[in-house]
C-alpha cells in the first residue's frame, strides 16, 4: 500500500476533496489542529499544503468565508474575461490576469497552443513572477506558476504558490484558478481533469487566530 504524501514529508498537509469549498474547510481545520507553530510574530500556524480536487466544477459561494459572494463572483469572472476590473477587490487577482492574458506574447495563448499540439507538452507553463518588477514591489504575485497537461483525455492543472492566507484568501484562490482551469479546458476542447494546488506557506495570521478558531468551530458543525 502506498503511503500518502504527508506520511513521507513531515510538516506537509495533504488535502484530497471533491470541491474547493470542502478543500478550504479541511485545510483551515487541519492547519489549526495539526499545522506547525512558528518562530515569528506574523503567523500562528504555517505549513506546506497540497490540495487535490479530482473533478473541479463551478461552485456557489461559501456563506461562512470572510468575503462576500458578489466579490468572489466578480473575481472568478474577471480572471478569465478581464471584465469589471474596477470592481475587483483583490489587487493580486488584477496582477494575475494581466500577467496571464496581456499581449504581446500572451502566456495563456502560448499555453493553449502547446496543449493543442502533440503530447507531451512540458512547456505548457505560465510564470507569474517578473524579476524586473517584483523583487521590490509592494504587490508581487503569491501564485508563481501555472502548469497544465493533458492526461487520460482530460486537462490537469497545477498551481504553485509561495504563500496563501488559509483564513481570508485560500478559498478565493482555489475558486479563481479553478475558473481558469475550466476556461483553458474549454479552449483546448477537452474535459477538465484533476486540479492540484501547492502552497509552500499556508498560514494563519496571529491577528486572525481567534476569528479563525471561531470560524473553524462553525465549519466543524456545518
Amino acid at each position: 500500500m502506498t503511503n500518502p504524501p504527508e506520511a513521507c514529508t513531515p510538516g506537509l498537509l495533504y488535502i484530497k476533496q471533491d470541491s474547493s469549498r470542502a478543500a478550504w474547510k479541511e485545510t483551515l481545520l487541519r492547519l489549526l489542529q495539526q499545522g506547525s507553530d512558528t518562530d515569528n510574530n506574523t503567523y500562528c500556524r504555517d505549513s506546506m499544503v497540497v490540495i487535490e480536487i479530482e473533478t473541479p466544477t463551478p461552485e456557489a459561494a461559501e456563506p461562512l468565508f470572510p468575503m462576500s459572494p458578489q466579490a468572489l463572483a466578480t473575481i472568478n469572472h474577471f480572471i478569465v474575461t478581464g471584465a469589471d476590473e474596477e470592481q475587483v477587490e483583490h489587487e493580486w487577482t488584477k496582477l494575475y490576469y494581466h500577467r496571464i492574458f496581456d499581449a504581446p506574447n500572451s502566456q495563456i495563448e502560448y499555453l493553449i497552443s502547446k496543449l493543442s499540439g502533440l503530447e507531451p507538452a512540458p512547456e505548457s507553463i505560465i510564470s507569474l513572477w517578473d524579476k524586473t518588477i517584483d523583487q521590490e514591489a509592494a504587490i508581487s504575485p503569491c501564485t508563481l506558476v501555472i502548469w497544465a497537461r493533458k492526461k487520460a483525455g482530460k486537462l490537469e492543472l497545477h498551481v504553485h504558490a509561495h504563500s496563501s492566507d488559509a483564513y481570508k484568501k485560500l478559498l478565493m484562490n482555489l475558486q479563481e484558478f479553478i475558473a481558469l482551469h475550466l476556461y483553458i479546458a474549454e479552449r483546448v476542447g477537452i474535459q477538465p481533469g484533476k486540479y492540484i494546488h501547492v502552497i509552500d506557506s499556508c498560514h494563519i495570521h496571529r491577528e486572525d487566530h481567534s476569528a479563525a478558531e471561531q470560524l473553524a468551530a462553525r465549519l466543524a458543525t456545518d
